[in-house]
């Protein structure tokens, strides 16, 4: 609530009413910290696992429709505290670092996907690879995600199917 800038390790192990040395052993520095609450939320989303299967189905349009709903899915997890993530990242060396990176490996499977889709000839023109992966990205991403459901007064868990037509213009998912 203090925000990230002032937050001190002290405060936190106050908080948690464990020694000073115990939180610098765990986590390190406000960095690891921050990283451990971003691993926190991809762990209670089980969002590897699902990602996971998703890239298992045969039919790479099944896959990539797995794909948008795991990731609304995500979303769902914590919105706010999303919200606090993305903010911070725009103003904190450290905490974009952390989100950047996460975010890059968000971008890296959905690309995946793509590549997928391209192979069986799914894409539309003037839609290649890159620009595909780039449109769904953005598309996908927490932000857009955040900005319809909130919006639409929907969960992010239920804004799937919306995706997934506004997405039919970069792919032919039937």
């Amino acid at each position: 609530d203090a925000g990230y800038r002032s937050l001190s390790l002290e405060q936190v192990a106050a908080d948690a009413e464990v020694t000073r040395v115990t939180i610098y052993r765990k986590f390190g520095n406000k960095l690891g910290l921050l990283d451990a609450v971003a691993e926190d939320l991809s762990q209670r989303a089980g969002l590897v696992a699902g990602m996971h299967a998703a890239a298992t189905l045969d039919d790479p349009v099944a896959a990539f429709t797995a794909m948008v709903t795991e990731l609304c899915r995500f979303w769902n997890t914590d919105p706010d505290l999303f919200r606090r993530l993305i903010s911070l990242a725009a103003v904190d060396p450290d905490g974009h670092q952390v989100i950047s990176s996460r975010e890059q490996w968000r971008f890296d499977q959905v690309t995946q996907f793509v590549t997928r889709l391209d192979e069986a000839d799914r894409l539309r023109r003037p839609f290649d690879t890159a620009t595909a992966a780039a449109t769904i990205g953005a598309a996908t991403g927490f932000t857009t995600c955040d900005e319809i459901a909130s919006r639409l007064h929907l969960s992010h868990d239920r804004i799937d199917n919306l995706l997934l037509a506004m997405l039919h213009g970069v792919i032919r998912l039937q």
